[in-house]
């Protein structure tokens, strides 16, 4: 079996604009992958799809995105023997229902892990496009797992523009970044049903900076969620949870997605560290790291010269 690394986001900032005839919203947004990853294992089986789980307790059929995104490829990529299916092995690591994206990037691993397991070659022109159809089919949130970095999604989320590795700059010397995962998730579609309709994007110096090719660090890509203020409303709890983490001296908070996780920015890591013991029992409290688009790729063992292990 070749595996491969599954890793998390975080929507560093997010603005909701309105929402769309299909029922989505237009948004802008500004992802950016983490360092915590689910791991995913990859091989050639008999027939069809075969899901085994571990970590999680998620459907092993077609209601799992990464179920859906193996019978996606094989339709698109038969292969010499139309016969051969596939077997996904999925160690969960990153919360479910967390604002993360843990779902959508097991799919976008799975597209492109088979990539590498059948000897096709992501970067052409016609792989990355099938890719990237089947990743916006898939999901609002897929098609930024193919890119990983940081890169900034509008319409759905779906239309990418990414932000070169060089272009921002890692969080300074000292700072460190945590997360706050409640014991309770916040529903997707309640909370953009809640949230107000902006109509047009909001002034974001650092972004249009980052946009325009002038360096920016990391921090001041972290802005607003329009999502926030909703998630709070449906769960008063999350609110208590941000008010602590703001007390407790970080530098920056903000919830990712729809929540229900939220990150923490913090300039001393030694006041990060106590804060495990302020939070409502059962918050998971934990360190990660950011990554840029070239050490997404080679730490989730997509790079063409690894290619899985």
């Amino acid at each position: 079996m070749k595996t491969f690394r599954s890793f998390a986001k975080l929507n560093l900032h997010l603005e909701v604009l309105g929402r769309r005839a299909d029922g989505y919203h237009d948004l802008r947004t500004v992802f950016q992958t983490i360092d915590l990853a689910d791991e995913l294992r990859l091989a050639e089986a008999g027939t069809g799809v075969e899901l085994a789980i571990a970590g999680a307790d998620l459907p092993a059929d077609r209601r799992n995105l990464a179920w859906r995104a193996a019978e996606a490829f094989l339709e698109r990529f038969p292969g010499a023997d139309r016969r051969r299916g596939v077997r996904i092995e999925l160690d969960k690591r990153i919360p479910v229902q967390g604002g993360l994206g843990g779902g959508s990037s097991n799919a976008a691993t799975v597209l492109l892990g088979l990539a590498r397991l059948r000897g096709l070659d992501p970067g052409t022109p016609e792989c990355a496009g099938a890719l990237a159809a089947m990743a916006r089919e898939l999901g609002a949130d897929v098609p930024f797992f193919l890119l990983g970095g940081t890169a900034v999604g509008e319409g759905r989320g779906d239309r990418l523009t990414a932000l070169d590795d060089g272009a921002v700059r890692p969080l300074a010397r000292g700072c460190t970044l945590w997360l706050a995962v409640p014991r309770f998730g916040v529903s997707t579609r309640e909370a953009f049903e809640a949230a107000p309709s902006r109509g047009v994007t909001r002034p974001f110096p650092a972004l249009a900076a980052a946009l325009s090719g002038r360096a920016v660090s990391l921090d001041q890509l972290i802005g607003e969620n329009d999502l926030e203020g909703p998630a709070f409303a449906i769960r008063p709890e999350l609110q208590a949870l941000y008010t602590c983490l703001v007390r407790s001296g970080a530098k920056r908070v903000r919830m990712s997605g729809s929540g229900s996780t939220l990150f923490a920015l913090y300039d001393d890591p030694a006041a990060a560290r106590p804060v495990a013991d302020l939070l409502p029992s059962g918050t998971v409290w934990m360190q990660v790291a950011t990554l840029g688009r070239a050490e997404w790729r080679r730490a989730g063992g997509l790079d063409s010269s690894e290619g899985g292990s």
